[in-house]
């Protein structure tokens, strides 16, 4: 072969190889293309996200702040009248005050200190024992068994508890009232259960028939035990979703978590001498149904106003619970005064007065953690209204 025809043979077969590349490199550049179009690139993510989503997750928690590091957020203090602010500070109101007029906030304050040892102050979420205020609550559920159609309070006591000492006479009415005429179990100190406390009751039987009023504990006892005996739960599961829930009380509770609050206060005696003194406490459970509940302030006035705009209750229901019952005025848990209704509340070292009016247009909550500084812890409600019905005609 010529050495100009080897030249022509060379030349063909770089000419061959270099449209042989540039195919192969169109070939691969469309793969590419097509692989990483918009849909291929959403099915890739999908399937990024379905691996993802079988990965374990980090459960880790971020490291919380200590007691040091967390920074003091002092709650909001209200006060819209300062005569009713002036006269509380005058009289030595230890505890928290919350007033509302139709709707609006008219005092929502804490007083003095939560704790007098360590100088920490009454706040708006300051916690307190409400004492006796709790029987509020336990008719409450039990007027809601009825209109679930589980009892009737004109049901004799026997009807659920056969063995109950005069049980064919005794309705729950007179429970309900203070009318049963029943001896009552005597407060001791050690722990004790519901069915102990309700065997106690029953072993000591009745002192006179139903009819007269005879303020007792133990008539609550007996309706908080009835309360777990028909609903099938626990008194505070009971109260915590049918009553707590609902009216969004929040801080809330019974006394085992009394310390687990924020801002739980301390409740104090005053001696003879003026000195403070911290009362001993039985254990609460000698209390189950009738003192061994906590809340703040704004948490009663939820609970009242939840009665006050039949969110608990029907009307039926609330017609009967603010009857009175006998000549005390009492009715189901609150006394029916020509004013306004109300219940107190008195636990070694808490006070507690609560009231809200007939219209339902004005409440006046005070907690408080000292037991006997003030006489006549109940007339200061009666007070505060006077004050805010001067404020109304001043306008």
């Amino acid at each position: 072969m010529s050495r100009a025809m080897r030249n022509k043979h060379r030349k063909r077969k770089q000419l061959l190889f270099s449209v042989f590349s540039i195919l192969l490199l169109l070939i691969l550049v469309f793969g590419a293309v097509k692989l990483f179009t918009p849909q291929t690139l959403s099915k890739a993510v999908e399937e990024e996200q379905k691996e993802t989503a079988k990965k374990p997750k980090d459960t880790t928690k971020p490291t919380e702040p200590t007691k040091k590091e967390e920074s003091f957020v002092p709650t909001e203090t209200i006060v819209q009248n300062q005569k009713i602010d002036q006269y509380l500070q005058q009289i030595g109101f230890s505890g928290t005050a919350m007033v509302v007029r139709e709707g609006n906030i008219i005092i929502d304050k804490g007083y003095g200190q939560a704790n007098r040892e360590q100088h920490i102050e009454n706040r708006t979420d300051t916690g307190y024992y409400i004492g006796s205020a709790q029987k509020a609550f336990i008719a409450t559920a039990i007027l809601q068994l009825e209109e679930a159609g589980k009892l009737n309070v004109d049901d004799p006591v026997s009807r659920f508890l056969p063995d109950f000492p005069n049980g064919q006479n005794i309705k729950l009415r007179n429970l309900l009232t203070h009318t049963s005429g029943i001896v009552g179990h005597t407060e001791g100190q050690g722990a004790i259960t519901p069915e102990e406390l309700v065997k106690d009751i029953e072993k000591q039987g009745i002192k006179q028939q139903p009819g007269k009023w005879n303020y007792l504990d133990s008539n609550y006892t007996v309706l908080a035990y009835l309360v777990e005996k028909i609903s099938g739960m626990q008194l505070s599961d009971y109260i915590q979703t049918h009553i707590f829930d609902p009216c969004g009380m929040k801080g809330a509770g019974f006394y085992q978590t009394f310390n687990q609050q924020k801002y739980p206060s301390t409740g104090y005696y005053v001696a003879k001498d003026g000195t403070y003194g911290t009362p001993s406490l039985p254990d609460l459970s000698q209390l189950f149904g009738v003192g061994n509940m906590y809340m703040r302030a704004i948490d009663m006035y939820l609970f009242d106003k939840g009665l006050a705009e039949r969110k608990l209750i029907n009307e039926d229901s609330y017609q009967k619970m603010f009857t009175k019952g006998s000549s005390s005025g009492y009715g189901f848990g609150f006394y029916v005064d020509p004013g306004s209704y109300n219940n107190h509340g008195v636990l070694n070292g808490w006070n507690v007065s609560n009231s809200f009016s007939h219209s339902g247009k004005t409440f006046v909550v005070l907690l408080s953690n000292v037991q006997n500084n003030i006489p006549s812890f109940g007339k200061v409600n009666n007070e505060i209204y006077q004050l805010l019905n001067q404020a109304d005609t001043s306008k």
